[in-house]
């Protein structure tokens, strides 16, 4: 073989390929035209199919469909016009067999992926001619897949249900017996567990009425060829727009033609990494949760947690996501298990008192009162000792409690105790014990509480970091596992609300520091001083209640700040000091009117208390300066790419003094401690929302931010028709649009290297990209080259916002190095760094050898996407894999010269700075080096993107040449220390917000023709 189409159907040859077949009576049932010239003679519809048939689409058997051969193949449909084959079947005789797709409901290429016997050298070994050839003969009988919508066990088992005849099935096979069946009026039978044809046809009205009208046979040739690329859904459990904007990766895959479909990443890889289908069903949770699902994959039963959902779970009713929020425990009873743990542990302290002695003078003061409740003051006490190691001065004073608080100094050593006649109330007592207090930092603690780890140090530091703040407050968190309060809220009617009562306390609202109007007593972190020059707890609100809120609003009118800090955690046995909570509720009416009659002035300040202003009363700083800041997903720094450039100007709004709140728009992917860990404490991450939610957001807080943020223009695109339907105005709510990356520059760049040479229209590229720039104030580049590509369009507010690299050199000298060193990922084969590795193999590779004879080895670190199969570099000598590595920094200090061969990209490469920060030298192409704006043969060598030679001698020049790799070393450090550093980066950030808060001249349209 090659054999022509002629040669082959006509019996011409010894060769028996199962896909060679002329099926004369299927031929003229399927062609009317034919059958008619025929006269329906069978023997005569070979003729003419081979004279007529094949230059009309005309498929010689179901077993090949010519229309899809010739749609998928467009090359091959030129050559045909051309005269060079007779048909698409033509060309697969000849050449296509060995590696192109005869048919939409086989895959040629995944064929060869599964099974690794599936090579084109094995294969004719055993005389299959091409992989579509074993499938026939013998691959659908052995279960092996050919297509990730066709099993053929399941759909044999769907066609014997039917009434097929088992005979038959295995005489022509599963797959044989399913193209059959295209053609004939029988229903259509679910051919894996992966789509569920009545629904589909039931839920797509397109895909019905091309069933109906014949462009296609069935429902899932129309999902294959056509609904799968639209976005249809192929079964009720899968959502197409839920999984491309929970995974952008996913997302970039489909746009950068890697697949088809969200789905067909989702069969082939995601329903094994356990992503998500849809919002409400949550595999890992299904497999971890219902023992059979473990038991029946590991038995290998089912292929993956999807199918078995789809095939066992709905029909058995197993779970497949968790409850929508952890049941609650009763209060009630919760109360009871706090206080029968303190019951339970009271004998430690018979044997282990404790001890609160101190060693030389305490920084910090607690003040506790008591009234009886001896358990829970031991609970309070140790949670306290336990919590800070430090001296503390603990002063108690116990109101003439009848219980065995009356003797616990037994118990309690080193502290300051006072047992006081009669019950002073807790505004009396806490007034008292101010007389004993020497430490500059003074806590009023409550006796039924227990604290979280590190809360006393977390408090005191937060005090620490400016002298401005008067009190700090914690997270207090009720028995039952949800918040008592977030910081509080004091109305303009003198009420006050605790923020985010019976909230989650991992709530994203609860976990950014602010100002707020006060903290509750319970606990309550202030400045001795202070509390002296106010002269403590004002006694006109004895016995207790509003003291606090009362002395927080004093400090606020004096110029001090109170602080929720969200580090500060305590867990609180609400109303458990009190002798019941009608009690309670009548001490806290009389203390508000006591509180709006001295603070009246203060109240005309406060917003009315209404459900939609507690968004706007929770905090009391940033008052004017919100931003909303979108992004992918949450800027983690070890996302690497530009997150931690986004991470970066995050830090800098918020050191700015805006308040931040990112929106992830594809969802958080990440684990809690990571999301709050990796940006700074005053911002709020609404790690819990979504572009999804954003309609919602928008609408609970009306009128909130003073500034949108967006990261990435295509993030500006897929978010401003829900901006516009929320009636945000951009002239009065400005937007600023970070580009992180010109997409048409990289593209452009691409395909001067690659195939499209001249073809590629640039500046219609970058009219499609920023179409919808108009709306903004303020548009950011990373560099100057994509500034001026920005300006051209007419972007008057152009800034250019770059890297924050901090430099932190390797100490090996240049002798005890020894390698080349690439670090990169690579998450698409068509992403700059796989070219890049190719282009050094195939072309630099070979120069460099030229010019040392024995070149370095290259060592290549990164991450690689699991569907990127890196092999093709194994056996060459001068190349190493070596894939991720959790530290970079050793292979830094040990190789001599680090190569960046990138022959398209946008942005600036951030892997250059890198570099250069740990003081390797770098040769880059010219491309890159534009980019940087950086000094060729000063701070970086370089050659063009079409100069491998060029590219060769350069790094055998730095490797060799001790001084040009010293001398390059130190001015790439210097540059970045000039041009890099953090100071410049968050100028530039609130330069921006200056500008853009400014009110808004009348504008013209933004967007005109590129010259």
């Amino acid at each position: 073989m090659p054999k022509t189409a002629v040669e082959l159907l006509r019996g011409e040859t010894e060769i028996d390929a199962a896909w060679a077949v002329f099926d004369a009576e299927w031929y003229l049932a399927t062609y009317p035209e034919a059958d008619h010239c025929c006269g329906s003679d069978p023997g005569l519809a070979l003729d003419y199919y081979l004279r007529f048939g094949c230059r009309l689409g005309h498929s010689p058997s179901p077993l090949f469909d010519e229309l899809f051969y010739l749609n998928r193949n467009p090359d091959v449909a030129a050559l045909i016009r051309a005269g060079q084959y007779r048909s698409g079947f033509d060309h697969y005789c000849q050449h296509g067999y060995r590696g192109l797709s005869p048919h939409w409901l086989f895959d040629d290429a995944l064929y060869g992926r599964l099974y690794e016997d599936m090579t084109l050298d094995n294969l004719d070994r055993h005389r299959c001619f091409g992989r579509y050839d074993h499938w026939l003969k013998s691959g659908q009988r052995e279960a092996r897949i050919g297509h990730f919508m066709f099993d053929p066990q399941f759909y044999r088992a769907r066609a014997i249900e039917a009434g097929a005849d088992p005979e038959d099935l295995e005489r022509c096979g599963p797959f044989a017996h399913y193209l059959y069946a295209l053609y004939r009026d029988v229903p259509e039978l679910a051919a894996s567990p992966y789509f569920a044809p009545d629904w589909y046809a039931a839920t797509h009205d397109r895909a019905r009425a091309a069933i109906a009208a014949g462009i296609v046979r069935n429902a899932l040739h129309h999902y294959v060829t056509l609904g799968g690329q639209d976005g249809f859904d192929p079964v009720p459990e899968f959502s197409e727009s839920y999984y491309r904007d929970t995974y952008p990766d996913i997302r970039a895959a489909i746009e950068a033609g890697h697949f088809p479909s969200g789905y067909r990443h989702f069969v082939q890889f995601g329903a094994f990494e356990l992503r998500r289908p849809r919002g409400d069903i949550d595999l890992l949770y299904y497999r971890d949760m219902n023992p059979r699902v473990r038991d029946d994959l590991n038995a290998g039963h089912v292929r993956d947690a999807f199918a078995h959902l789809r095939m066992i779970g709905l029909k058995d009713n197993l779970v497949f996501c968790p409850p929508e929020r952890v049941p609650d425990i009763a209060e009630p009873a919760a109360k009871q298990l706090f206080e029968l743990k303190a019951r339970n542990q009271v004998a430690l302290f018979a044997r282990r008192r404790l001890n609160f002695a101190q060693h030389g003078p305490a920084a910090l003061a607690v003040v506790m009162v008591l009234f009886n409740r001896f358990e829970l003051t031991m609970l309070a006490l140790a949670s306290l000792r336990d919590n800070y190691a430090d001296d503390i001065e603990l002063i108690i004073i116990d109101n003439a409690s009848t219980d065995d608080t009356r003797r616990i100094e037994t118990y309690v050593m080193g502290a300051t105790i006072v047992h006081s006649r009669e019950n002073l109330g807790f505004l009396k007592a806490c007034n008292r014990a101010l007389e004993l207090v020497t430490a500059p930092a003074l806590l009023y603690l409550n006796n039924d509480i227990e604290l979280g780890h590190g809360a006393i140090a977390a408090a005191l530091d937060r005090l620490e970091t400016d002298t401005a703040i008067g009190a700090v407050g914690g997270k207090v968190i009720r028995t039952h596992g949800r918040l008592q309060e977030a910081g509080s809220i004091i109305w303009a009617d003198g009420s006050t609300i605790g923020y985010l009562r019976d909230a989650s306390p991992l709530a994203p609202e609860a976990n950014f520091v602010r100002d707020v109007d006060y903290c509750s007593g319970v606990f309550l972190l202030c400045r001795t001083d202070l509390i002296r020059r106010l002269g403590g707890f004002d006694e006109a609100f004895s016995p207790a209640y509003y003291e606090e809120v009362d002395l927080c609003v004093r400090m606020i009118e004096g110029g001090h700040r109170i602080v929720y800090d969200p580090d500060v955690v305590v867990h609180h046995l609400e109303f458990g000091s009190a002798a019941n909570t009608e009690a309670s509720m009548a001490l806290m009416r009389r203390g508000r009117r006591v509180f709006k009659r001295k603070h009246a002035a203060f109240l005309k300040t406060k917003f009315e208390s209404t459900p939609a202003n507690i968004i706007k009363g929770r905090a009391l700083d940033g008052r004017g300066k919100r931003v909303l800041f979108l992004e992918d997903t949450v800027p983690v720094r070890r996302l690497g790419s530009g997150f931690v450039r986004s991470n970066d100007a995050v830090r800098a709004i918020a050191e700015a003094g805006w308040r931040v709140s990112v929106l992830p728009v594809n969802g958080a992917r990440h684990d809690i401690m990571s999301l709050f860990g990796d940006l700074p404490d005053t911002v709020e991450v609404l790690h819990d929302r979504t572009i999804l939610t954003l309609p919602q957001l928008l609408e609970e807080r009306q009128d909130f931010y003073d500034a949108i943020w967006i990261s990435r223009t295509h993030n500006l695109d897929r978010t401003l028709p829900i901006f516009r339907e929320a009636g945000i105005d951009p002239v009065r709510t400005p937007f600023v649009l970070d580009t992180e990356a010109i997409v048409a520059a990289r593209d452009a760049a691409s395909a001067a290297v690659g195939s499209e040479r001249g073809d590629f229209d640039l500046a219609a590229a970058l009219q499609d990209e920023f179409r919808n720039a108009d709306v903004c104030r303020h548009v950011t580049a990373v560099n100057q080259a994509e500034a001026a590509m920005l300006r051209e369009l007419g972007l008057p507010q152009v800034s250019v916002l770059g890297t924050i690299r901090d430099l932190d050199p390797t100490p090996r000298g240049f002798s005890a190095r020894e390698g080349i060193l690439f670090i990169a990922s690579i998450h698409r084969r068509d992403s700059p760094n796989f070219d890049s590795l190719r282009w050094y193999r195939d072309a630099i590779l070979p120069a460099l050898i030229r010019e040392m004879g024995t070149p370095p080895k290259l060592i290549f670190i990164g991450y690689t996407a699991p569907d990127i199969d890196l092999s093709e570099f194994a056996d060459n000598p001068h190349i190493e894999i070596r894939g991720s590595v959790d530290d970079i920094r050793p292979a830094y200090n040990s190789h001599r010269v680090f190569i960046a061969p990138t022959r398209f990209a946008a942005g600036t490469p951030y892997k250059v700075y890198e570099t250069a920060s740990f003081g390797l030298p770098c040769v880059a192409t010219d491309l890159l080096i534009r980019q940087l704006g950086w000094d060729k043969d000063a701070e970086i060598a370089g050659a063009a993107v079409d100069d491998a030679r060029g590219f060769a001698r350069e790094i055998a020049r730095l490797y060799c040449d001790e001084e040009t790799w010293r001398g390059m070393r130190e001015a790439a450090l210097r540059r970045l220390e000039r041009e890099n550093t953090r100071a410049r980066f968050d100028a530039t950030v609130k330069s921006i917000l200056d500008e853009a808060g400014k009110p808004a001249s009348k504008r013209r349209p933004y967007l005109r023709a590129v010259s």
